[in-house]
């Protein structure tokens, strides 16, 4: 049996147009129109994505041929309020594949969706940044659900380690449903100094079991019992310093959380292999910095961190997952003068530097991305095109993107997902032949 791919099959892989402030929060709702000015304003969108897999994967997911894989539909609402000094947020989405559904009534029968599947598909309610402010003067002082993003590293996770991601579709999804909400409270002080007291058991959205990105398809199939414990620490706590002058902006950062995504923690067996799996979310420790200046048409970036913490898999393939510790970096570039077009490149490395047993995993692991984006016709066509090493050469992803606004509120895009292994070590490899086509439909109002 191939080792658990329990870890993020991506870590921070999506189509990001970098902004001028790196270290700023991102927007988790693409912009629509907002209702005039007044104490209340309102904003929403309606989505359709339809969603192609055009290759047969390989064994172990439901899907089993070149076929639909979603047909999902997406309602969002925000409702944003301010009296004074306080300003009040509820934000959320409701989100519906209609696959299971067409299925049922005989219209489609391409593959089969167990009832956990559908379940996971149906009528699925999500918060989005959704809280209570108060901002009197240099004091800023926010609590309920919040998205933090605190870097921006796009072949690993260095800095940017407050906010489990999706995981459910890897590479396929937008920037802004990347990284999910949190329960938190959240101080800021001059815009420079940030106190985040956070919901330490939240964790990454996965995939539903047998579903083509079920990175314990192999595991269920052997007919052990999973369970996932809650971690013992409940409460995260994290802070940040930030500072930014002409062409520099600086950030300084530590966090003491759980990692979002569980991993291995007892395996007991029987006589025909293991009985019951035991996942949890280990504790971890972050501390790091990060740093972009602008030199003309070129914008320069980095990100260093320790991660104290990191849990990895053992050269045998079912036992309990291993502590280690590392050092993380990136460096990058980004070169935007040509005309319209945007060119940026990123290098990253994990090192190990402490290692208590014998971990699946080589002393140095890099990565790299390489991402190029065009904008024309007066801003309504943007193409993009992307592809991420994962750390540990642990796979190649590829993605292309179009998306054109023929008017303010409605934006059609088209996407292209690749994903490429070719040695069943890896990572990604059982993912290989899960490439999809994706169109999308979008209309604010």
């Amino acid at each position: 049996m191939k080792r658990i791919g329990l870890v993020p099959l991506v870590m921070a892989f999506a189509m990001p147009g970098q902004a001028n402030d790196f270290f700023g929060d991102v927007d988790t709702t693409a912009s629509a129109p907002v209702a005039p000015s007044g104490p209340v304003q309102f904003l929403g969108w309606a989505q359709h994505k339809t969603a192609f897999g055009y290759r047969a994967p390989a064994s172990g997911f439901s899907r089993d041929e070149a076929a639909l894989t979603r047909f999902e539909s997406t309602l969002y609402g925000q409702v944003t309020g301010r009296w004074g000094d306080v300003s009040v947020r509820a934000a959320g989405s409701l989100a519906h594949d209609w696959l299971p559904d067409v299925a049922d009534a005989g219209l489609w029968s391409a593959y089969e969706f167990t009832t956990a599947q559908a379940n996971a598909r149906r009528w699925q309610g999500f918060w989005d940044d959704s809280y209570v402010r108060w901002q009197p003067g240099d004091l800023w002082l926010t609590a309920g659900y919040q998205t933090f993003a605190w870097g921006e590293a796009e072949s690993l996770t260095v800095t940017d380690v407050l906010a489990p991601r999706d995981q459910r579709w890897p590479g396929q999804a937008d920037l802004e449903t990347v990284r999910l909400p949190v329960p938190a409270l959240h101080m800021t002080w001059r815009d420079a100094l940030e106190l985040v007291v956070l919901d330490a058991t939240a964790a990454d959205r996965l995939a539903g079991p047998f579903d083509e990105f079920d990175a314990l398809a192999e595991l269920r199939a052997s007919g052990a019992s999973l369970s996932t414990q809650t971690p013992s620490q409940r409460v995260g706590l994290a802070a940040r310093w930030q500072q930014r002058w002409s062409g520099l902006d600086v950030q300084v950062m530590a966090a003491s959380l759980n990692a979002y995504t569980p991993t291995v923690r007892s395996v007991t067996f029987g006589g025909s292999g293991p009985e019951q799996v035991v996942l949890r979310p280990e504790a971890l420790t972050v501390v790091g910095a990060g740093a972009q200046w602008v030199l003309g048409s070129w914008l320069w970036r980095t990100e260093q961190a320790w991660h104290q913490g990191v849990h990895l898999p053992t050269e045998q393939a079912l036992a309990p997952w291993e502590s280690v510790d590392e050092w993380r970096s990136m460096v990058g570039a980004e070169y935007s003068g040509w005309s319209n077009l945007t060119v940026s490149a990123e290098l990253g490395t994990m090192r190990i530097t402490r290692n208590g047993a014998a971990v699946d995993a080589d002393a140095w692991r890099w990565s790299q991305s390489l991402r190029t984006r065009w904008t024309g016709w007066n801003e309504r066509l943007t193409l993009t095109a992307q592809t991420v090493n994962l750390p540990g050469n642990d796979g190649l992803l590829g993605r292309l993107d179009a998306e054109w606004k023929p008017s303010d509120p409605l934006t059609v895009g088209v996407s292209l997902v690749e994903y490429h292994a070719w040695d069943e070590e890896q990572m990604l490899h059982p993912a290989r032949h899960n490439d999809a086509i994706t169109l999308n439909l979008r209309l604010g109002f």
